[in-house]
């Protein structure tokens, strides 16, 4: 080894230490406290994290995932203007509060940012601006919830995920910064549900009554033996559709007292905002008679909007986004009040910029 080469590595090692130890610094920074939320901040509608958490309204903006960029996050008004990139995050279960976004990307690729981990499946925060992207964990989930200050997941084991035994899944919980990560219930919880600081979820593998789980405590509470699925909670009355009766939509107080059938269609899906639910139907006919629908939440007003099979229902103050069932583009609209006139999204797609 020549002299000269000697000096450079001298001087190259001393540089590389320091840079090392700035981007720990700055990475342990990142993971310092962030500010508290309070108890009863909720990151999504439950509606929405149901069908894939792809839009989420906060603090007077729309964030979404646009297929048309690979899943990666951006903001916009409520009513589509200013539209522009967050991030490339390929993001899901997307969910806000105070200046943070949280969301789970099933692939990392093309994301970048403080904490970034190429090929990492897992949960995420960055602020509202794109800044500090930081993997708060390394896991595969389906599903997503912020409740004050803590994540609530689906949480498979990764090792029984490469053998042929079916993996086990838990519901857990960490806090916004990653830390203190506990299982919550030993259960394939669907997240979505939350009021007060409770997670609201229907069993999987046993029963599929309603469950609360205080988010203070821990204490998990049954409110109701019947078997439900998308238990939405909307002030005092829980919209749930009943596995015992046709997965028909049924609401009742949620604590107790007269189950009131809205539509005894047999429904894959639903969500709700203020006064409208929208849902899909299941034909059983044998006539491919499937639609998507709204109705009013006292069950009257029935309107179709759109015959077939649509996906990823997300409800916002100013309108309402789906997709058909077997394509990610385009994105299709229509107003969340008044006129059922189905358009295209055209701004997901022209806010795209192609290099």
């Amino acid at each position: 080894m020549n002299k000269k080469l000697k000096n450079a590595i001298v001087v190259a090692i001393p540089i590389v230490i320091i840079l090392l130890i700035v981007i720990i610094s700055n990475f342990k920074q990142a993971l310092k406290a962030i500010p508290k939320n309070p108890a009863d901040t909720v990151g999504n509608t439950a509606g929405n994290l149901y069908n894939g958490g792809t839009f989420c309204e906060s603090a007077g903006k729309v964030y979404f995932s646009n297929p048309y960029d690979g899943g990666s996050i951006y903001s916009m008004n409520p009513d589509q203007s200013n539209i522009k990139k967050v991030i490339g995050a390929n993001a899901q279960y997307l969910n806000a509060a105070g200046n943070y976004l949280y969301y789970y990307s099933e692939d990392s690729a093309g994301q970048s940012g403080l904490g970034y981990i190429r090929d990492g499946r897992g949960i995420y925060r960055v602020d509202k601006a794109g800044k500090r992207n930081i993997m708060l964990a390394n896991l595969t989930s389906d599903g997503l919830l912020l409740l004050g200050n803590t994540l609530y997941y689906t949480h498979f084991d990764v090792q029984k995920e490469k053998t042929t035994v079916s993996p086990k899944v838990t519901f857990n919980g960490m806090s916004t910064e990653g830390r203190d990560d506990t299982v919550k219930v030993n259960d394939h919880v669907k997240p979505g549900c939350a009021a007060g600081t409770s997670v609201y979820y229907a069993g999987m593998t046993g029963d599929h009554y309603l469950y609360s789980l205080d988010g203070v405590s821990g204490s998990v509470t049954k409110i109701a033996d019947i078997n439900m699925y998308e238990p939405t909670i909307d002030g005092s009355t829980l919209y749930f559709l009943d596995m015992d009766d046709n997965m028909s939509l049924k609401s009742m107080p949620l604590y107790g007292g007269a189950v009131t059938t809205l539509s005894s269609e047999r429904i894959e899906t639903f969500n709700l905002y203020d006064e409208y639910i929208y849902y899909q139907t299941i034909d059983e006919s044998g006539a491919n008679d499937y639609a998507f629908k709204r109705i009013r939440t006292d069950g009257a007003g029935e309107e179709i909007l759109r015959s077939g099979v649509v996906k990823d229902i997300q409800l916002t103050s100013t309108y309402v986004y789906f997709r058909d069932f077997n394509s990610d583009v385009p994105i299709y609209q229509i107003p969340t009040y008044g006129s059922g006139d189905v358009q295209i999204f055209q701004g997901a797609s022209d806010a795209v910029v192609t290099p």
